[in-house]
């Protein structure tokens, strides 16, 4: 039996006053913080979120470098060196003499959805089969999104489609979507800003859309007209609500 146990915390979008209660008491009961880092990037957002919860008398902060990239190789090594390094901060941990042994894995949204947590988790796995894992859920960007908007998701039976933007620059498969669906949900839509307005534009549906930008955090944006947008790209803390007016 061991006593190592690692919790994936959601912080929610990156507004402080959306972490959990759970979350909270998880990140306060670790003696170990890993926090993904992207390569090339300032501070991460979940570190700032997590700060003043954090005592660097009693916790160890380790980043975790990962890359924004598509290249399966490439993020499986980065994955597996992420488990590589979990382990062996809880190894330390045992040398020292610690008995109940805690870590958290922090990171925005949920750790479920679009996230990188499943990919480490099963790596973290095979080096630590013992190892005890939980995950505690947090807020969507597109729960809070619609919340700050006051637009609801969806009323009685209709239906709701979460898409990574990425992947849906077909405007025939985009097409298909939005008649299927009476609200879609477009994720981390900042790299291909240009080309989803532009396909909304195409499809009829630019009216029906609202773009909301670092949702939770100081800088956040809101547009109601798409068309004000710059034709670049903008965060990739972003989304867009496209919802068929009643």
């Amino acid at each position: 039996m061991t006593n190592d146990s690692l919790t994936a915390v959601g912080l929610g979008p990156g507004d402080p006053e959306l972490l959990t209660l759970k979350g909270l008491r998880a990140i306060q009961a670790a003696q170990l913080i890993f926090v993904p880092r992207s390569r090339g990037r300032g501070q991460s957002l979940a570190l700032q979120v997590a700060s003043p919860h954090i005592d660097p008398a009693r916790q160890t902060v380790i980043e975790l470098p990962l890359p924004m990239t598509r290249d399966a190789e490439v993020l499986e090594s980065a994955w597996q060196a992420a488990a590589e390094t979990i382990a062996a901060a809880f190894q330390e941990l045992r040398v020292q003499g610690v008995v109940d042994r805690r870590g958290v894995y922090l990171l925005l949204g949920d750790p479920l959805l679009y996230g990188t947590f499943p990919y480490i988790q099963a790596a973290l796995q095979r080096l630590c089969p013992a190892m005890a894992v939980e995950i505690v859920p947090g807020v969507t960007s597109f729960a809070a999104a619609a919340a700050r908007i006051q637009q609801p998701l969806s009323a009685m039976a209709g239906r709701v489609a979460i898409l990574p933007a990425s992947h849906e620059t077909d405007a025939a498969a985009l097409r298909e979507i939005l008649a299927a669906f009476e609200t879609v949900i477009l994720l981390k839509v900042g790299p291909v800003l240009p080309q989803m307005v532009q396909l909304l534009e195409a499809l009829g549906r630019l009216t029906d859309a609202v773009y909301v930008e670092r949702v939770g955090m100081p800088d956040e944006r809101v547009v109601l007209d798409l068309r004000q947008l710059p034709p670049q790209p903008t965060s990739y803390f972003s989304l867009i609500l496209v919802t068929r007016k009643q």
